[in-house]
C-alpha cells in the first residue's frame, strides 16, 4: 500500500520524539539497495504470465515483459542508541495497478528485555520461511519463489505492533514472532473475455503467530495468520466476506553445498452461509539445489489444491495447478548474481494467468521463459 495509507508515519514520529531524550550522539544510519531485473516470455498469447495476483499485466509469446520479476529497492537501518533503532525499507515494483513506489518497512525497534525486541509501525507479515527478504532476490537461490504457495497469501506487510523472542530451547535456537494490527491490504486482477476485472481485499484485523528452529544445517518453521472480517470488494460491493485462517508449515536443510526446502500451507475461509469453505485451498512445493562452486543449478515442484468453488469461474476447471521449474543461479562476482529459469504450468485453476478462465477451463500447459539478474 502506499505510504499515505499507512498509520504508522504519526506512530513512528511520536516514538522517535520519545527516542531522541535517550540519544546523547548522533544516530547510525547504514543504507543498502536491493534489485532485480528480469524478463520473461512464454509459448502462448492466449493468456498473460505474471508472478502475482496483484499484477494488471504480464509476458506472452510475442510481448515478453520486464516487469514481472523487476523491482529495485532502498533500506535504511538506523540505530539510536543500544535500545532503539528504526528500519525503513520501500521498493518499486509492478503490484496494485501501477509500479509506485511501496513503503514495506516502516518501525521503530525497542530492545528492552534480554533477546525480545518489541516493534510498533509497518512490518512484514511473516507468514512464510523466506517472508523477511521476500522481495529481495539475490537472498533467494531461485528466480521467483513459487506462485502456488506464496501467491496465496498476498497481504506481505501490516500496521501495528509485533514482538520478536529469542532464546536457546535445549540444543535449537528457537524464535517466536507474535504480531497483531491492520492488513496492508491488496488488489487482485482478473480476466474474463476481453475486459480485466480487479477486486481490493481488506480486513479490521490480522494476528499472527510464528515459531522456528534451528540447529545446524537445518531450519523448521511453522506459522498461524488469522485476517478477521475480510471483505472482497468488486465494483463497490462486497463479492465475497469471512474470515481467514492460514496455516503454514516448512523444513529447510542447507549445509552450504546442498539446499534442500519444502512448505506445506493450508487456507481455510470461515463465513456465514453458502461462502463458508468456498476459498478453502492447499499447497505445497518441493525445491533442491546444489552449489557447484559459484554455479547452483536447482529443481522445484508446486501445487495448488482448491478445496472451495471459490475459485472457480464460469468455464474454469476445479483441477490442481502445478509447475515444474529448472533452473540455475551463477554469483558473478560479489553481490550480483545471474539466473535463468525454464517452467511448466499445467492445470486449471491459474493465479499465474491473465486469461478468460474458458482458456484454463481446457487445463493448458504453458512453458516460460525467464532470466534474471539480482
Amino acid at each position: 500500500m502506499k505510504l499515505q495509507k499507512a498509520l504508522i508515519v504519526p506512530l513512528t514520529t511520536a516514538s522517535l520524539a520519545v527516542c531522541s531524550a535517550y540519544v546523547m550522539a548522533a544516530p547510525d544510519v547504514r543504507v543498502s539497495g536491493f534489485g532485480t531485473l528480469g524478463y520473461v516470455t512464454t509459448d502462448t498469447n492466449d493468456a498473460e504470465y505474471r508472478s502475482s495476483l496483484r499484477q494488471h499485466k504480464g509476458a506472452t509469446e510475442s510481448n515478453g515483459d520486464w516487469g514481472v520479476d523487476s523491482r529495485l529497492g532502498l533500506q535504511a537501518n538506523t540505530t539510536f542508541n543500544e535500545t532503539f533503532s528504526a528500519v525503513a525499507q520501500g521498493y518499486i515494483s509492478r503490484r496494485d495497478g501501477d509500479s509506485s513506489p511501496d513503503i514495506e518497512w516502516l518501525f521503530l525497534q525497542a530492545d528492552v528485555l534480554d533477546g525480545t525486541s518489541f516493534r510498533a509501525g509497518r512490518m512484514l507479515v511473516p507468514t512464510f520461511l523466506l517472508s523477511d527478504f521476500r522481495q529481495v532476490g539475490y537472498a533467494q537461490h531461485w528466480l521467483r519463489s513459487p506462485v502456488e504457495v506464496y501467491g496465496n497469501f498476498l497481504n506481505t506487510s501490516f500496521d501495528g505492533l509485533q514482538s520478536v523472542s529469542r532464546f536457546a530451547l535445549g540444543d535449537y535456537n528457537a524464535t517466536v514472532q507474535l504480531s497483531g494490527g491492520e492488513a496492508t491490504g491488496n488488489k487482485k486482477y482478473f480476466a474474463v473475455g476481453n475486459n480485466l476485472f480487479e477486486t481490493d481485499e481488506k480486513s479490521d484485523s490480522l494476528y499472527s503467530a510464528n515459531v522456528s528452529l534451528q540447529q545446524g544445517d537445518w531450519t523448521g518453521r511453522v506459522g498461524y495468520t488469522y485476517m478477521k472480517d475480510v471483505e472482497i470488494v468488486s465494483g463497490g460491493r462486497a463479492i465475497q466476506s469471512g474470515d481467514d485462517n492460514f496455516y503454514s508449515a516448512g523444513l529447510q536443510y542447507d549445509n552450504g553445498t546442498v539446499l534442500a526446502m519444502s512448505e506445506y500451507i493450508w487456507r481455510l475461509w470461515d463465513a456465514e452461509g453458502a461462502q463458508d469453505g468456498t476459498l478453502d485451498s492447499e499447497a505445497f512445493y518441493l525445491t533442491a539445489g546444489y552449489r557447484f562452486g559459484d554455479v547452483m543449478p536447482y529443481v522445484t515442484y508446486s501445487k495448488f489444491t482448491p478445496e472451495g468453488n471459490g475459485y472457480v469461474a464460469q468455464g474454469s476447471s476445479m483441477d490442481s495447478r502445478k509447475t515444474t521449474a529448472i533452473g540455475a543461479r551463477w554469483d558473478v562476482v560479489t553481490n550480483l548474481a545471474l539466473k535463468a529459469q525454464i517452467e511448466e504450468v499445467s492445470g486449471g485453476v491459474g493465479d499465474q494467468f491473465i486469461s478468460d478462465p474458458s482458456r484454463q477451463g481446457r487445463e493448458p500447459t504453458t512453458q516460460v521463459y525467464s532470466i534474471a539478474l539480482d
